[in-house]
C-alpha cells in the first residue's frame, strides 16, 4: 500500500490527513491529481471565515411617543403622575445626620403626587401610531370593577381626558364642573391628559383618589422640567448654594425654619432648626449666604431676629435681634462686612456688622421697604417700596434718603423685588399690584415695563445676562383670600433681555413665590407657596448671542 501524507494548518491546530490507496502495480497520475484536488477542496471549505450576522433585535426598550422639543431635537416620553391621595412608590430618604425634627406642624398637608418619566419596554409589535402606543400603555393599568367619581384640577383648563379601548383613545366628558375643577366618572386605572401645545401626561388612578391636581409642560421653550419635591409648610424664598449642588428654602409657616435640598438626586439633605423658643411663631422669610464665611442667615419676621447657621453642617450659631419690626430681605456687601435688613412695619433698613454680629444703625425709608440692591459703585442702596410705586435711593455713608423714584405717582403698585443688570446697567423691579416688571436706569429714569402674570414676586437675571425670570403667584382666591388656593395656578415668565420681549411662560402650581438660578445658569428653582413644593427646571441656551460687557 502506498501512503500519501498531507499536512494542513487549520484554526484548531495542525491536522494530519492520511490518504491511502491500494496499489495494483500501477500508479496513475490521474489518481494522484484527483486525491490532491479533494484534499485542497476540504482545506478551503474548512478554513473559510464564517459570515458574521448581527444579533436579532431584542425589541424597543423605550416608549417614545411625543413630538420633539424644538431646541432639544430629541423625542419625549409620556410623563406619568401619581394622584394627590396616592402614596408615592419611591420616597425621598433624607441623608444621615439630619438636625432633630420638631414636633409635627398641625398645618401640614399630605404629600402630593410624585412625577416620574415612563421608560418601560414597548410591546413586541410596535403600534402604528402614538395614539395606539398611549392606548397600549393605558391598558397596562388595571381598571376598577365599578365606576367612581374623580375630581380633576388641571392647567391649562383647555385639556382632554382620554381612556383606552383597544388601540383607540376615547375622550371622556365631565359629569360636572365648577370654577377650576371638573368631575369625571371613571373605571379606568389611568387616563391620558393632553392639550394643544403641551406634552401629554399619563396619570395613574386608584379607587381612593378624590382629587387630582396636575399641570402640563409646554412642548417648546427655554425651560425643561427636571422634577419636583414636597417641602415643609409654606416654602418662601429659594437660594442656591455657591457650588450650585444644593439649595435652601425658608419655610414661612412651619416649625422647621430652613431646609436644604440636593439637585442630583433631587432630595432633602437636612433641616435647620432654630432654638425651641423661636419655633412656635414660624415666620421665616428670606435667606442670605455670607461671602467667605460659610454662613447662611435667615430672617424671622415674627420675632425681629436674624438667625445664623453653619451652611455646611446646619449648626445653629447665633441670633441677632434687630431694632426694626418685621425684618424681611437680607443683602450683603461684596466683601461681606455688612448686611442690610429691610424691616416692613417699622419702615426702616438696619445695618449689621458681620464680624461683631451687632446692629450698627438703621435708616428711615419713605414707606414699606422690601427688596434691595446696591448701586454699581456700592455707595448707595436702592430699596423697593411695597406701599407705593417708589424706589428709595439711600446714601450708605450718611444714611440720607437721597431720592424716591416714583414709577406711577399716587398709585400703589407694590414694588416687591429689585435686581441689577450689570450688562445693561439698569434695575428690574417686580410691581406686585400692577402685574408688571419695571425698568429703571442707574440715574433714576424709568425706561418702561413688561406685562407679566398676576402678582409678580421674585425675579432673577441669568448669569449670562440673556434672560430675566419672574415668578408670578397668580390671582388671589376672591372668596377666601390669598392664604388659600386660588382658582388658577401661578406662572413663571421668561423675558428675553436681548430682544426685550417676553419669550415664554410655564405653569407653576399654587402661588410660585421664591425663585433663584444656579450659579452656572443651568437650573431654575422656585417654590410653590400653597402647594408646598419645590420645582426644578433646566434652562436651555438662548438661541441669540448672550450679553457682553458689564462689571
Amino acid at each position: 500500500m502506498n501512503k500519501f501524507r498531507f499536512r494542513a494548518a487549520l484554526p484548531g491546530g495542525r491536522l494530519k490527513f492520511l490518504l491511502a490507496t491500494e496499489s495494483s502495480g500501477c500508479h496513475s497520475f490521474g489518481v494522484k491529481l484527483l486525491i490532491r484536488i479533494l484534499v485542497l477542496f476540504f482545506l478551503l471549505t474548512s478554513c473559510a471565515t464564517p459570515e458574521l450576522h448581527p444579533p436579532e433585535s431584542s425589541g424597543i426598550t423605550e416608549a417614545v411617543v411625543s413630538e420633539p422639543r424644538e431646541e432639544e431635537r430629541k423625542e419625549e416620553v409620556p410623563v406619568e403622575q401619581k394622584a394627590v391621595s396616592e402614596t408615592p412608590t419611591e420616597t425621598v430618604e433624607p441623608t444621615p445626620e439630619p438636625a432633630p425634627a420638631p414636633a409635627p406642624s398641625p398645618k401640614k398637608e399630605p404629600a402630593v403626587r410624585e412625577v416620574k418619566i415612563v421608560q418601560e419596554s414597548a410591546p413586541a409589535v410596535f403600534p402604528a401610531s402614538p395614539s395606539a402606543l398611549y392606548a397600549h400603555r393605558l391598558q397596562t393599568y388595571p381598571a376598577e370593577e365599578t365606576e367612581r367619581e374623580v375630581t380633576f384640577r388641571i392647567f391649562p383648563r383647555e385639556y382632554l381626558i382620554q381612556t383606552a379601548d383597544g388601540d383607540t383613545l376615547l375622550e371622556i366628558k365631565a359629569v360636572s364642573s365648577e370654577k377650576d375643577r371638573a368631575v369625571y366618572s371613571l373605571r379606568a386605572g389611568a387616563v391620558l391628559i393632553s392639550a394643544q401645545g403641551y406634552i401629554p401626561q399619563i396619570i395613574s388612578l386608584s379607587k381612593h383618589d378624590s382629587l387630582i391636581e396636575a399641570k402640563l409642560e409646554r412642548r417648546s421653550g427655554p425651560l425643561i422640567r427636571v422634577g419636583e419635591i414636597s417641602t415643609d409648610y409654606q416654602p418662601k424664598s429659594v437660594r442656591f448654594a455657591p457650588d450650585g449642588k444644593s439649595l435652601f428654602i425658608a419655610n414661612l409657616g412651619d416649625f422647621t425654619a430652613l431646609s436644604q435640598f440636593s439637585l442630583n438626586p433631587l432630595s432633602q439633605i437636612r433641616s435647620f432648626q432654630v432654638p425651641q423658643e423661636y419655633r412656635g411663631d414660624s415666620g421665616f422669610v428670606e435667606t442670605l449666604i455670607l461671602p467667605g464665611r460659610e454662613e447662611i442667615w435667615l430672617s424671622q419676621m415674627t420675632r425681629n431676629i436674624i438667625h445664623i447657621f453653619d451652611m455646611n453642617t446646619g449648626e445653629y450659631l447665633e441670633g441677632i435681634t434687630v431694632s426694626g419690626i418685621w425684618p424681611k430681605v437680607l443683602l450683603a456687601t461684596e466683601d461681606g462686612s455688612r448686611v442690610y435688613v429691610s424691616c416692613w412695619d417699622s419702615e426702616t433698613i438696619v445695618e449689621i456688622d458681620t464680624e461683631s454680629r451687632h446692629e450698627i444703625r438703621s435708616f428711615k425709608s419713605s414707606g414699606t421697604p422690601r427688596g434691595m440692591a446696591f448701586s454699581p459703585d456700592g455707595e448707595n442702596l436702592l430699596a423697593a417700596i411695597f406701599s407705593s410705586s417708589g424706589i428709595d435711593k439711600i446714601d450708605l455713608e450718611t444714611g440720607e434718603l437721597l431720592a424716591t423714584y416714583e414709577a406711577s405717582p399716587g398709585r400703589i403698585t407694590a414694588m416687591r423685588h429689585i435686581v441689577y443688570d450689570r450688562y445693561r446697567r439698569e434695575y428690574y423691579i417686580t410691581a406686585m399690584a400692577a402685574g408688571q416688571v419695571y425698568r429703571l436706569s442707574e440715574d433714576g429714569k424709568w425706561l418702561g415695563w413688561w406685562e407679566v402674570g398676576e402678582k409678580p414676586n421674585t425675579c432673577a437675571v441669568s448669569p449670562d445676562g440673556s434672560r430675566l425670570f419672574v415668578s408670578c403667584r397668580g390671582p388671589n382666591n376672591p372668596d377666601t383670600g390669598y392664604l388659600h388656593k386660588g382658582y388658577e395656578f401661578g406662572k413663571i415668565f421668561v423675558i428675553n433681555l436681548i430682544s426685550g420681549e417676553v419669550e415664554s411662560w410655564i405653569w407653576g402650581q399654587d402661588q410660585p413665590t421664591g425663585l433663584d438660578i444656579s450659579p452656572d445658569g443651568q437650573y431654575l428653582a422656585f417654590s410653590d407657596f400653597l402647594s408646598h413644593k419645590l420645582e426644578l427646571y433646566r434652562i436651555t441656551r438662548s438661541s441669540q448671542p448672550v450679553a457682553r460687557g458689564g462689571q
